[in-house]
């Protein structure tokens, strides 16, 4: 259980097959770890040494081997591999037999020297000796190895031995310190894959299918073929897995086997009298077993008292599997008897009961439904599972099956299995009697509501509206949340809102106490006030919202994380990011937590949304690629959505020309390969149409215009850009109004639009986004100044929204056409300060963007007029001539610092002395003053040049 790459067969020498070694196609992901082992075993002009590779299962041991193995012999290098399993006996051939071995001198020819023909090149270097899994070897060969690590024993090849720290034998381990303090023998410790790196191996994103946090590739692959062999009944994609679980068991005697086997019936905490009531063993021969097992790292203790669990409940699971059914159904029987005296968990009891129903009885069954509700939070897999089990003992109209397969609609809905949830929903209402039961209008709002967020089906609005519609609705205690999800299904699909409905649903969730049904409440109401245009109310609704949200448990936001949706949602419409960021981060990861598959995609692209407007755009990306991850081939909806938001939050951040933008913008808009076309439109729930904005900005950054607002035009349904969100809009006039100006185009009209839109809107991002349009307009009129300051108070409104790429955006314009007017000291500090902010977030073509503005040619601009100081070089000391004459030959701060040697800081104190001295109070009037022709200053001009060229 190594490794993906561990084969499942036992310990043989090199020479037999070992594909591992042999695969003629490997992806390395320790790339780190493998340079430090190709360095250490090409060092010249030493003997042999120890190198340990040292990490738990799963960290990767034998996938770095494997790579340095082939490395070698592809470069026609000696290696040696051989590995070890448990319960060898004695080594008839010990592997170090060879490494240890001196080297046999060379034998006199047999033949004439004439005829002996020219040998061929060999190689050159030191033999490779890999032992792999050395700590299960005979403790002769740890002997040896001991003597190699402390230096009393010099192989004449290099010897690799890999070791999971826990069974390494004491004297080893000890030794190797030892000997790396002393220069003997070099350790590498491999720490657990990252997800990256776990994704590279298994070549597929951590879905719902596979446990994410679990960094063991041979557990998730083994996750994978159970999940695989529960659905189609197909064990045979398990069997390599149960084989290798059973290797590990190999040597153990009988009363470790059957004490290994009650570990497994009992899983995790629990202690030698436990084991011994399951085992059905003395104490004392179970705690002997115990200690061999903790050896052998099959069992560990779990830091809670004197308890132990089996390493991993993957490796249970398997073993599981092995184990008699008739005798661990008793085994679970008696771990019941057990642990009733100890107050057992919902989990232990779920476990111990779905594992030992060969008599079900009623009430049994209706013991794993409470239990499966309880591990919902934590485990939705196993609940899934135990829940499976009950539904298959139970009919669908007695009072337990009814229940189980409500619990079932639940939990298959959390992970994400909407098409299973809703079809199980609709199979429970053929045979539901009482529509007013409050499981079953609880369970119809809730699949109604993942419907909602992650698609755009309809199928179950017609059971909410029967649920709503029911006489005696208003009384039952889900009626408000009921109301909740029909306004959240209303934002999804752009309708109305019927604001007196929301309003008697607060009044009622208050009565009820219901904190939670209010908070989702106030942010309906508050997406109701945005679409009527009452931003006040829109904004006291969802600032309460938010903080009854921040007051709620882990437990609470793990059951109603489509309230945390609502929340976020409003607060992106009403321009308040970092709040948004701060509930989306929150709810995220507590989806990832609890598993909640169906709501993490929908979280994660508002979550990047909100990251990229505040200028976060490595965040924002890496939260769209985890949205588009999670999608995966479940959602149509999302995936070319988070495809959208990458290739905005690419369009600064890519490096200038690198097309990464254009080109997930393109498959954004190209839709789902396996899914119904999404139309682009900007009115919808989940709408990819946002990549039209990504295209048309890398269109106008690689200088064609004139396409950037055909694209426009074209994919935003004309002018009026109803195509797009109504919160990329401004962005999209600005858009229009900037390429339209660089094209020769009229774009009063399209400044016109994104003014009446910020009327209409109120917020701050909105506004400033119609300043930078009136500021185009401006500038193309020729009023330079004017636009400058459009520019200026654009930049100072989105400053104040935190919205720092736009901002920098703005200073660059800003910048430009102060440039244009002379004042190029103050647009010089502006393009400084912008600089900075794009540098710290890594926007690589808005740096290249801000370097093309500082040479934009600006138009032909009178000259402001200097002040009459025609003799100013006189008052001024050596140094101040001396940055005075650079100044006026063009040289900006930073190279006058680079020339004379001196840092910028200087360079401002004495441009500060020369204007307290001349009363100048810019650059630009001190380059004009320097080179007034009067002949004072002709004469100053000389002194200062042959000063410096002294």
């Amino acid at each position: 259980m190594e490794s993906p790459l561990h084969a499942m067969t036992p310990c043989a020498p090199a020479h037999t097959n070992q594909p591992e070694f042999t695969q003629p196609e490997f992806s390395v992901v320790r790339t780190a770890e493998l340079q430090t082992l190709q360095t250490l075993v090409c060092e010249p002009g030493r003997t042999g040494r120890m190198i340990a590779v040292v990490g738990d299962p799963g960290s990767g041991k034998t996938h770095l081997l494997a790579a340095l193995v082939r490395h070698r012999r592809s470069s026609g290098l000696p290696a040696t591999v051989y590995r070890y399993s448990p319960g060898d006996e004695p080594e008839p051939f010990s592997p170090l037999r060879s490494a240890l071995s001196p080297v046999p001198p060379p034998r006199a020819p047999d033949l004439p020297a004439a005829d002996i023909s020219r040998p061929g090149p060999r190689p050159s270097g030191r033999g490779l000796l890999v032992l792999e899994d050395a700590h299960l070897a005979s403790s002769e060969t740890i002997r040896e190895l001991t003597a190699i690590a402390t230096g009393r024993k010099h192989p004449r090849w290099d010897v690799i031995v890999s070791l999971r720290p826990r069974q390494t034998p004491f004297e080893l381990a000890e030794a190797i310190s030892l000997g790396v303090t002393f220069g003997h023998s070099s350790r590498i410790e491999l720490a657990p894959l990252t997800d990256e790196q776990v994704v590279a191996l298994l070549s597929r994103p951590l879905t719902q299918e596979i446990r994410r946090g679990d960094r063991n590739p041979f557990n998730l692959r083994a996750l994978l073929a159970l999940r695989q062999s529960w659905q189609h009944g197909r064990d045979a994609v398990v069997a390599p897995f149960d084989f290798a679980a059973l290797l590990e068991t190999q040597g153990l005697s009988a009363s470790e086997h059957r004490v290994l086997q009650a570990s497994v019936v009992l899983r995790e905490h629990f202690d030698v009298e436990l084991l011994s009531t399951v085992a059905e063993l003395d104490q004392s021969q179970v705690s002997t077993a115990v200690r061999a097992l903790v050896r052998r790292d099959l069992l560990r203790p779990d830091g809670v008292g004197q308890g132990f669990s089996i390493r991993n409940d993957v490796l249970g699971t398997l073993l599981h599997r092995s184990i008699d059914p008739i005798w661990a159904a008793n085994a679970h029987r008696r771990a019941i008897s057990g642990l009733a005296g100890r107050g057992p968990t919902s989990r232990e009891l779920g476990f111990h009961l779905v594992h030992s129903l060969l008599r079900a009885r009623p009430e049994e069954l209706a013991q794993i439904v409470a239990a499966a509700w309880d591990v919902m939070e934590s485990d939705v897999s196993e609940s899934i599972s135990w829940l499976t089990t009950v539904t298959e003992r139970t009919s669908p109209t007695s009072a337990t099956g009814r229940q189980a397969r409500l619990a079932l609609v639940a939990a298959l809905g959390i992970s994400g299995r909407m098409a299973e949830s809703r079809d199980l929903l609709f199979d429970i209402r053929r045979h539901q009697e009482d529509l007013h039961e409050a499981g079953w209008a609880d369970q119809v709002a809730f699949v109604c509501v993942a419907e909602g967020i992650a698609s755009h089906d309809v199928q179950t609005l017609g059971l909410l509206g029967e649920q709503l519609d029911l006489p005696a609705a208003r009384s039952s205690i889900v009626w408000p949340r009921m109301v909740f999800v029909h306004g959240l299904r209303l934002t999804m699909m752009v309708g109305e809102y019927d604001r007196r409905l929301i309003d008697a649903a607060i009044e009622a969730a208050r009565r009820n106490g219901a904190d939670p049904d209010v908070c989702g409440l106030l942010a309906i109401r508050a997406l109701a006030s945005i679409r009527a245009k009452d931003f006040d109310s829109a904004l006291m609704d969802v600032s309460a919202a938010g903080e009854a949200l921040s007051r709620w448990s882990e437990r609470l936001v793990s059951q109603r994380l489509e309230y945390v949706f609502a929340v976020g949602l409003a607060n992106l419409y009403l321009g308040r990011w970092s709040d948004a960021r701060q509930q989306l981060q929150r709810g995220v990861a507590t989806a990832y937590r609890t598993q909640r598959t169906f709501i993490l995609p929908s979280l994660l692209v508002l979550l990047s949304e909100a990251e990229r407007n505040l200028g976060l755009l490595h965040q924002a990306r890496e939260s769209a690629r985890a949205a588009h991850h999670e999608a995966g081939s479940s959602s149509a909806l999302r995936w070319p959505q988070a495809l959208a938001l990458q290739s905005l939050g690419e369009v600064w951040l890519q490096p200038p020309g690198s097309g990464r933008a254009r080109a997930l913008a393109t498959r954004a808009l190209s839709g789902h390969p396996s899914g119904p076309q999404v139309p682009v439109r900007g009115d919808i729930n989940g709408s990819a149409s946002m990549a039209v904005l990504a295209l048309a900005l890398s269109t106008w950054l690689d200088g064609d215009p004139q396409h950037c607002v055909t694209l426009l035009l074209n994919e935003g349904k004309g002018p009026q850009l109803t195509g797009l969100p109504r919160l990329q809009r401004g962005r999209g006039w600005e858009l229009l109004c900037a390429a339209g100006l660089d094209a020769g185009l009229p774009i009063a009209d399209w400044a016109a639009r994104n003014e009446e839109h910020a009327r209409s809107v109120s917020l701050p991002c909105h506004q400033a986004f119609a300043l930078l349009s009136r500021g185009h307009v401006l500038r193309a009129s020729g009023r330079t100044a004017d636009a400058a300051e459009c520019y200026l108070d654009a930049a100072t409104l989105f400053a104040s929204a935190s919205m720092a790429i736009d901002q920098c955006y703005s200073l660059g314009l800003a910048a430009a056409e102060l440039r244009a007017l002379g004042r190029v000291t103050q647009a010089a500090d502006l393009t400084d300060l912008a600089v900075e902010i794009a540098g710290r977030r890594d926007a690589l073509t808005l740096l290249h963007w801000l370097n093309r503005q500082d040479d934009r040619p600006g138009r032909t601009r009178q000259p402001q007029p200097a002040p009459a100081e025609p003799e100013i070089l006189d008052v001024l000391t050596r140094r101040e001539r001396e940055i005075a004459f650079l100044i006026s030959s063009g040289l900006k701060r930073r190279e006058i610092a680079e020339q004379l040697t001196i840092s910028i800081r200087t360079v401002d104190v004495h441009l500060t002395r020369i204007y307290r001295k001349t009363g100048l109070s810019s650059m630009v009037e001190l380059a004009l003053a320097v080179t007034r022709p009067t002949g004072a200053t002709r004469n100053a001009i000389g002194a200062g040049q042959g000063r410096i060229s002294g």
